[in-house]
């Protein structure tokens, strides 16, 4: 049962947040089916079992399983005595709250050998609390603030299943989370990203420091986070200029300048190109990152 998007109507690859009840709707998609989003599913009692890639997952009580973009989901069964909720979010939609996400998308792919842990009866309150908080917002009428709110509820969201994540991992051993060559390539991309975004966003750059060609790079990317390497160096841009606009008394032109842009006009239509406004209208509105 979809609670935003009735099962007739769940479209898997448009929607780009989705909150769901139990996980009947998951069950219907057509599978197999490469994962485009993030998934977070938390079973609360009965079990929950599913083929990805060539892993068998099983969930039972009190577990909770982040599935990452780029697996291959084949197949997914539950008991009869199944209960559970999942919300599922597109990487893109969730770009408000870089370096958060590409921080949590490192550690989940670090941790992808064995993507279910076993939580508290706490923490799963927790999630819960969450999941109905997010799903009445989607059900009320959107503005600005609504999207703010949902917003915060994403990043909270992040940081408390991060949070169980990083604890989970301090007890096992290094070998058991040692990342493959394209997770470890993958994670040196985003640090270089973070360092070099101000001043290198030609996908040449990344692709040289890090010895691979710029199709290998962006095909490594795309099948690890569901984004292009273009993409995150885009979205480490416009998370910067949508913090300087908001929170500083910088101009427009001082801010280009500071992004090193070429000049006001390249800026302003790169700004408007990736966000639908110009940073003045931006700015005007008293948007919120």
């Amino acid at each position: 049962m979809g609670v935003s998007f009735p099962e007739s109507d769940f479209n898997y690859e448009e929607n780009q947040l989705v909150v769901l009840d139990s996980v009947d709707s998951i069950s219907g998609l057509r599978l197999p089916i490469k994962n485009r989003s993030i998934w977070s599913v938390v079973c609360i009692g009965g079990s929950l079992t599913c083929i990805v890639d060539d892993s068998r997952l099983t969930m039972k009580q009190s577990t909770l399983m982040v599935l990452a973009p780029g697996h291959d989901i084949k197949a997914i069964e539950t008991s009869a005595d199944f209960t559970g909720f999942a919300i599922s979010s597109t990487v893109n939609n969730l770009d408000a709250f870089l370096p958060v996400m590409s921080r949590a998308l490192m550690c989940f792919k670090v941790f992808t050998t064995n993507p279910v842990i076993p939580v508290s009866n706490y923490d799963i309150e927790k999630q819960l609390l969450y999941h109905k908080l997010l799903k009445m917002k989607l059900g009320e009428k959107s503005d600005i603030h609504t999207k703010n709110v949902i917003d915060s509820l994403c990043k909270a969201i992040i940081f408390e299943t991060l949070g169980l994540y990083m604890k989970r991992m301090r007890h096992i051993s290094s070998a058991a989370v040692k990342s493959s060559r394209t997770e470890e390539l993958f994670y040196r991309f985003i640090v270089l990203v973070e360092k070099n975004y101000l001043t290198q966003r030609a996908l040449s750059f990344y692709a040289d420091a890090l010895c691979v060609s710029t199709k290998h790079l962006s095909a490594l990317v795309k099948d690890i986070s569901g984004k292009t390497a273009g993409s995150w160096i885009d979205s480490y841009v416009i998370f910067e200029a949508k913090r300087l606009i908001r929170s500083t008394q910088l101009s427009i032109q001082e801010i280009s300048e500071r992004l090193n842009f070429a000049n006001q006009s390249f800026f302003g239509k790169y700004f408007k190109h990736h966000t639908g406004e110009s940073p003045s209208q931006f700015r005007n509105k008293g948007a919120v990152v």
